[in-house]
């Protein structure tokens, strides 16, 4: 039974990462699976060599108070009924123990992270492909009168499918229409600028007959996305778990780049990991969103912060940063019409009416906060001021404000506690992973500890903790640092290895 247990977990485990990247439900079900036949496990095996080990760890009493204080929030909530539905979003800080206790080794942990890298490729190959070859057809000099301008396309629209098949090619289009038997409509599905797409019908008997796009007087060229698209079809989830991977991706390559020779130097894992964080990068700033991008760059730095231990290399990080951002806000100022910190633009203001009335909603109720839901549901109770100006509802876009307004300072406190503790935990334990020498491990430590910096950076204009696929993707790297944890050795033993030399024995001959 423990043998089959054990299998159980470490399949669905797989099957947690390689969903991840692309479907909430399969992610979901297969955590389910796995915590499942864990619990199964810790009931029905007891004794003997086979029983489950329990482990202790920094994070367990802050991640028991933070669970609690939300717990209680939810009870003292105008609705509690409603405001316990969320405590499913906040109960996916379990997946921490359910990794934590069935990761047993580093070589699994490798592999679990390799796994999740390999399972971002499909989306990047998607939004290539879409950049590449187009989604359709861009639509410019729309004739102010002409039948499709009654129907309801203008200047910049992308025309997404017709008749349920997608055209590339203006050419294709007028062929399309040209052979369409008579008494048929014609249903488009377009796409405006900066909008949602949508179907428009025209009637049989306005369609024409024309030999060419001139004669329908609209100019017509291949559409590709304004911005890189992906399965998952929500812009900033897509960018915060390229984020994620773009940090995983740069600790891992630095550590198989370090203590290489001359003659080491072309070494094929340090080159496969080299192109996964280059084709990510690249992808996640064509999604265009700012934020994940800036953690991003900022978590690869203070990798290289962490690793680097010449003067010099550290004191040109801030200068690289600084031509780093300087860089990005002309690109998107090119590609997006918006900078990095451009005030006027329409979701800063959304975010600057948002938290204005936040920090209102948290002074009305300090304690236990609205209650989680009840801004999405009863939102006319609250008079906010981003609502009415912008006809948008969303949350307050931002972790920590949303978290207080939602559940109240003390558990806002409990999880600025659980972060911070969390946090220096990785902190500490990627000074003490180099000093075993262990490429592998010390690779693993650098890369959460840079993905988990970046996502806590990101949290601060996102509200990443109510995205159930990005946070489960962070609560299962911070079940992983917890596995690494209880490999490293006690600093003194470390020191000595080091001074010994033997682990730098053990690194030849793994590499």
């Amino acid at each position: 039974m423990a043998r089959a247990l054990d299998t159980t977990i470490t399949v669905f485990l797989f099957v947690f990462v390689l969903s991840l990247p692309h479907s909430i439900a399969a992610t979901e079900i297969a955590y389910g699976i796995a915590a499942l036949a864990w619990l199964i496990r810790l009931i029905a095996v007891r004794r003997g060599p086979q029983a489950s080990k329990l482990y202790g760890s920094p994070l367990d009493l802050p991640i028991l108070i933070y669970w609690i204080l939300c717990g209680v929030s939810a009870s003292m909530s105008p609705q509690p009924v409603l405001s316990w539905t969320g405590m499913r979003k906040v109960g996916l800080i379990f997946v921490v123990l359910v990794v934590a206790h069935n990761v047993h080794t580093i070589r699994r942990a490798r592999q679990l992270i390799l796994a999740l890298l390999l399972a971002g490729l499909p989306n990047v190959a998607y939004s290539l492909y879409q950049q590449t070859f187009g989604v359709g057809l861009r639509l410019d000099n729309v004739v102010p009168g002409s039948v499709f301008h009654r129907a309801g396309l203008f200047d910049r629209d992308t025309l997404l499918a017709v008749d349920s098949r997608t055209i590339r090619r203006p050419a294709d289009f007028i062929a399309h229409l040209r052979a369409k038997p008579p008494g048929e409509p014609l249903r488009l599905v377009v796409a405006h600028p900066e909008g949602l797409p949508v179907s428009i019908v025209i009637p049989a008997e306005h369609l024409p007959r024309p030999a060419s796009f001139e004669e329908l007087g609209i100019r017509a060229s291949r559409a590709r996305p304004f911005r890189a698209g992906s399965i998952i079809r929500n812009h900033v989830t897509y960018a915060v778990i390229l984020q994620l991977l773009v940090a995983l991706a740069f600790g891992l390559w630095l550590a198989r780049l370090w203590r290489l020779t001359r003659t080491e130097f072309l070494d094929w894992p340090a080159l496969g990991l080299a192109g996964l964080w280059l084709v990510f990068a690249v992808t996640l700033f064509l999604v265009l969103t700012r934020a994940p991008w800036l953690a991003a760059i900022g978590a690869c730095l203070l990798e290289l912060w962490f690793h680097a231990r010449r003067r010099w290399v550290r004191a040109l990080l801030p200068l690289v940063l600084v031509l780093a951002v300087v860089g990005s806000d002309i690109a998107l100022r090119h590609m997006r019409s918006v900078g990095l910190f451009t005030v006027e633009e329409g979701s800063t203001d959304y975010r600057r009416l948002m938290w204005r009335d936040g920090l209102r909603l948290i002074r009305e109720h300090p304690w236990f906060g609205v209650g989680m839901n009840m801004i999405r549901d009863r939102w006319q109770e609250f008079n906010l001021e981003a609502y009415q100006k912008w006809g948008y509802r969303d949350h307050f876009l931002s972790t920590p404000v949303q978290l207080a307004v939602d559940l109240g300072l003390p558990a806002f406190a409990a999880w600025v506690v659980l972060m911070a503790v969390y946090w220096f935990m990785l902190a500490g334990m990627v000074s003490r992973a180099r000093g075993q020498l262990d490429r592998t491990l010390y690779g693993l430590v650098l890369g959460i500890f840079g993905a988990a910096s970046g996502f806590l950076v990101t949290s601060l204009v996102h509200y990443n903790f109510g995205d159930s696929l990005v946070v489960l993707l962070f609560w299962f790297l911070c079940g992983l640092a917890l596995t690494l944890r209880r490999h490293l050795l006690p600093i003194p033993c470390a020191q000595s290895e080091r001074s010994r030399g033997t682990g730098d024995s053990s690194l030849r001959s793994e590499g």
